[in-house]
């Protein structure tokens, strides 16, 4: 059997699909002044049907990316809607190189954060 959607076979876009990562995300990372600060936030994965599973499986490796990724930002890349944006667009990047390194495919279109709150 095909991994290939029927809409894929029609020339249609792929079905979008999202993933839930639970628990929610609770990191530290460097404040000004060497400060430590939290980040709280709730994210799910935005991709498509046919990628879905491959992100489940590799859960492990999604969430120590997103911790990591997380924890490097300083107070500024995560304060304001415009750091924010920035750091939606950084952490799927940051996922999908890990996930590429590890099973040869980039299957996130996009990080969502339903919340996200810093002290």
């Amino acid at each position: 059997m095909s991994s290939i959607s029927y809409a894929e076979e029609e020339g249609e876009k792929p079905i979008p699909a999202y993933v839930e990562l639970k628990p929610n995300f609770v990191v530290n990372h460097v404040g000004n002044e060497s400060q430590l600060k939290y980040i709280k936030t709730s994210i799910s994965i935005r991709t498509d049907e046919t990628k879905k599973e491959l992100i489940e499986a590799n859960m492990p490796l999604v969430r120590d990316a997103i911790v990591m990724f997380l924890s490097s930002r300083t107070t500024e890349q995560v304060t304001g809607a415009i750091a924010r944006e920035k750091t939606r667009a950084d952490a799927a990047i940051a996922v999908n190189t890990a996930l590429e390194e590890e099973t040869g495919k980039t299957p996130v279109q996009d990080i969502l954060f339903a919340s996200f709150v810093t002290q």
